[in-house]
């Protein structure tokens, strides 16, 4: 009997280990550097987000240069209720392909219907298809030059403010240790 309370201790060791090993948060991949783009939210500074350039990053503050300001900021972090890293504009290929896609589906419908209704009046002997496809042709050509013609947005990555980290052990007098963590 004392062996097989001793394989199963073993048995939930390591399966309170795996648990609380699989509960734990992963490394910050995108640290916070001087020079980065970011967007935050600080109801205690201001009600909108405010978008600047990473001056200076301590454990417990960041201090930003936003737009509009004429001092940098420093905001305690756990004052802050969301921050967002900048990817980077998005490519005007992209929106031009959105703008296409967008464009040849109006067109679609659009000659769809206008095909449809030239039958009553057809000198030429059109199909409905042949129409329907010259419309999603034109609209995606429309949609492509006014996809690329507008100005790209920027891209935000959101970093969560409150990471949290969550682990058991066993101990040995046959309990359970729970242990809860919490960082930015």
């Amino acid at each position: 009997m004392n062996l097989i309370n001793t394989l199963a201790s073993i048995t939930l060791a390591c399966l309170l280990a795996s648990v609380a090993a699989a509960g734990e948060e992963a490394p910050l991949d995108l640290s916070l550097t001087p020079g980065m783009r970011v967007r935050i939210l600080v109801p205690d500074i201001s009600p909108s987000r405010m978008i600047g350039t990473i001056k200076a990053v301590s454990g417990d503050s960041v201090t930003i240069d936003a737009q509009g300001r004429a001092e940098p900021v420093s905001v305690l972090r756990e004052k802050i209720a969301r921050l967002d890293v900048s990817e980077g504009p998005r490519s005007r290929g992209v929106d031009a392909a959105i703008g296409a896609g967008i464009g040849a589906g109006v067109g679609v419908i659009v000659g769809a219907v206008a095909g449809s209704n030239q039958k009553k009046n057809q000198v030429v002997n059109i199909s409905d298809g042949a129409v329907a496809g010259a419309g999603a042709l034109f609209g995606a050509l429309v949609g492509a030059v006014i996809g690329a013609a507008v100005p790209p947005g920027e891209r935000w990555d959101e970093i969560p403010a409150s990471r949290y980290r969550v682990g058991l052990a066993p101990r040995l007098d046959h309990g359970l240790d729970l242990a809860v963590a919490w960082k930015f």
